[in-house]
């Protein structure tokens, strides 16, 4: 009679087994696909073969930007914010795994009670009024046939994954921000330099002009034409003082500094030598080293196991539950065999008629899915694009560098000869002044280009991954 009695439960159980829908996820684009198609791009990458360490920065050999960049990295508080959300998906994680073991609980309760004397009590215990104690310790545990359990523990492991790539992808940011405002507050400072030259070259052609207006040579218009040009270039070093000091107050935003800290900046010194490893292993294993694709992907990672966490609720579930206890209405006869109350069950839980309700949740967790992968896709896709675009423009500035040196050698030469012409005494010292003023000039050029250059290295630094490397858990990447 036993085994009739468990024969329709075990019968439902086999029919509802295979009824799980069939569901379409996307696929993620191919690792292999993205190594083969920067493989075409082999001449980018030219022969730099050395490595691209974390701390890349300290290739620039300025110990101020080292300091900047430790603090930073260390008591930033957006890098806080992000390390407190990763602290708390290792919670996640182990209040999940905690239910891999049976849970045991106690409790106790001692509550006084009159008796109805019309109910179910006889006298004399109908009528009285009694204490009674109930101690107890409790057993429960849920099997986890379908993986219901591991599922989600395997999704709360990928999605600290994520966690702690949004800190190596946070600190990629902030050390390529603050090394791009340092850098070009380095390049300020050059051209800083070089408009105060250009300062008393000026001043000095406004007195020659004025001397010859004064003894009548010329007109008032050339020396108002100078004073003009003196103007414009006193307006361009306090523009460049704004921005030196508007790339100082971004320093310390980035950094989480207060904005006394600008005051106790000094001007930069950087090595302009410094060139981005391209090791080989980068080229072909781009995605391992870009902290953003691995948010994506263990996002992704993390959705795929909800979805088998959603197929798990079309099948029964089983869990044990034993208690161990005692009551009495005597406290001395309390722990008295007589008072000993253990109990034990199984429950097996099967929905049968949901109206559509665990359909619905795995569609919502495969669209969840999708939706991560299209994402990741995107990121990948992103990632190998940004890093041959850069190349392409490294080197396009490099040949524009190139041609520009050979314009400021030719004006170099115009000055070489202005000089010779003036120690002959075949002209005065105005044509001098102004080649040297057309030399000036360029050079001021030429640092906003090999400016541009070092923000293309450092945007070129922050695509190959800025020295990060995935080393996520393989159990948690399955």
């Amino acid at each position: 009679m036993r085994y009739k009695s468990l024969l329709l439960p075990c019968l439902l159980a086999l029919l509802l087994f295979g009824c799980v829908p069939k569901i379409d996820k996307a696929v993620p684009i191919s690792e292999t696909l993205i190594a083969s198609n920067l493989e075409k791009s082999t001449d980018l990458f030219g022969s730099n073969d050395g490595n691209l360490v974390r701390e890349w920065w300290r290739g620039y050999h300025d110990r101020q930007l080292d300091t900047l960049l430790e603090k930073a990295l260390s008591e930033a508080p957006s890098l806080k914010s992000i390390e407190s959300r990763y602290a708390q998906a290792n919670s996640i994680i182990q209040s999940v795994e905690s239910r891999n073991l049976p849970h045991l609980s106690a409790n106790a309760s001692v509550l006084r009670e009159r008796f109805s004397e019309n109910h179910i009590f006889p006298p004399p215990l109908g009528g009285s009024t009694n204490n009674q104690y109930q101690p107890a310790l409790i057993l429960d545990y849920d099997f986890d046939f379908w993986n219901a359990r591991s599922s989600r523990i395997l999704a709360a492991q990928n999605q600290a994954l994520a966690q702690k790539a949004s800190i190596e992808a946070a600190k990629v940011a902030l050390s390529s921000a603050i090394c791009t405002a340092y850098l070009s507050w380095n390049h300020d400072e050059r051209k800083l330099a070089i408009l105060g030259t250009l300062e008393k070259t000026a001043a000095e052609e406004l007195h020659i002009l004025q001397k010859k207006q004064k003894i009548g040579l010329i007109d008032a218009t050339q020396v108002n034409t100078q004073k003009s040009v003196l103007s414009e270039v006193m307006q361009r070093i306090s523009e460049l003082k704004r921005s030196i000091e508007g790339k100082k107050e971004s320093i310390c935003v980035l950094g989480g500094f207060l904005p006394s800290y600008a005051d106790t900046l000094k001007a930069p010194h950087v090595n302009e030598s410094f060139a981005v490893p391209l090791p080989n292993e980068i080229r072909l294993n781009l995605l391992s080293h870009r902290a953003d694709v691995a948010i994506s992907k263990y996002i992704a990672l993390s959705k795929s196991h909800t979805i088998e966490n959603a197929k798990a609720r079309f099948y029964p579930d089983i869990s044990l539950y034993g208690m161990i206890g005692f009551t009495s209405f005597s406290w001395a006869k309390l722990l008295e065999r007589s008072s000993y109350t253990p109990s034990a069950g199984i429950a097996l839980s099967l929905p049968l008629l949901d109206w559509g309700e665990r359909n619905a949740n795995l569609q919502n967790s495969v669209s969840d899915y999708n939706s991560s992968v299209y994402d990741y896709n995107d990121a990948v896709i992103k990632a190998a694009n940004e890093v041959v675009v850069l190349l392409k423009q490294s080197k396009l500035i490099e040949s524009q560098i190139k041609l520009h040196h050979e314009d400021l050698n030719a004006k170099n030469a115009n000055v070489t000869i202005a000089r010779k012409k003036l120690s002959l005494g075949l002209i005065d010292k105005l044509p001098l002044l102004s080649a040297n003023k057309t030399v000036y000039e360029s050079e001021l050029q030429a640092i906003s280009l090999e400016e541009t250059k070092s923000l293309l290295q450092i945007d070129l630094i922050k695509a190959l991954g800025g020295g990060y490397t995935d080393k996520g858990e393989r159990n948690a990447s399955k």
